[in-house]
């Protein structure tokens, strides 16, 4: 139990940016180093964890804390990642005014490091993914309703009635 806190602590410690910069991260000491789930699990907790109430981080760790050590592992590993955060925002609060003119060349960096992660972990899911015409097309499908600004929350509905239509009705996988 103490490994899994210290891990998913880690993970918490070290993600800026939200879910996509944390994936590559996720995958790396959960999936690779870790082995408490495959890739493809984490990929599946992570769009459960998206398309459901709460912060995608979060979910996901107690998605794996779960898999690992039912509720106790879960709870375990919800609170490894959410203590770095309470720990930074408790110390950015107290020292808010002397912080307060560094702050903004220090986003501006985290901004930059952010978008790195989620472009590579979009090409990570892309090469994964994109493996017949039909999932190319959803690909296009979803980026153009995102370039649109259509709500994410609604995408991901779509693509999942979409997809139980599919399932319902297809003779081979996708």
């Amino acid at each position: 139990m103490i490994e899994l806190f210290i891990a998913f602590f880690k993970i918490g410690i070290t993600t800026f940016g939200g879910g996509y910069a944390m994936l590559p991260i996720l995958i790396r000491e959960i999936a690779e180093n870790k082995k408490w789930a495959t890739e493809d699990e984490l990929l599946e907790y992570f769009a459960i964890g998206q398309a459901t109430p709460g912060i995608i981080g979060v979910n996901t760790a107690t998605f794996v804390g779960y898999k690992h050590a039912k509720v106790p592992g879960a709870i375990v590993a919800t609170l490894g990642f959410i203590a770095p955060s309470i720990i930074i925002i408790s110390i950015i609060y107290r020292f808010i005014d002397i912080l307060s003119d560094k702050f903004y060349y220090g986003t501006k960096l985290v901004k930059i490091t952010v978008s790195a992660l989620i472009l590579h972990t979009l090409y990570k899911m892309f090469i994964k993914e994109a493996k017949s015409v039909r999932s190319l097309a959803y690909i296009a499908i979803a980026l153009t309703l995102a370039f649109l600004k259509v709500p994410l929350p609604l995408i991901v509905l779509m693509f999942a009635i979409v997809s139980m239509i599919e399932v319902k009705y297809a003779k081979t996988d996708l």
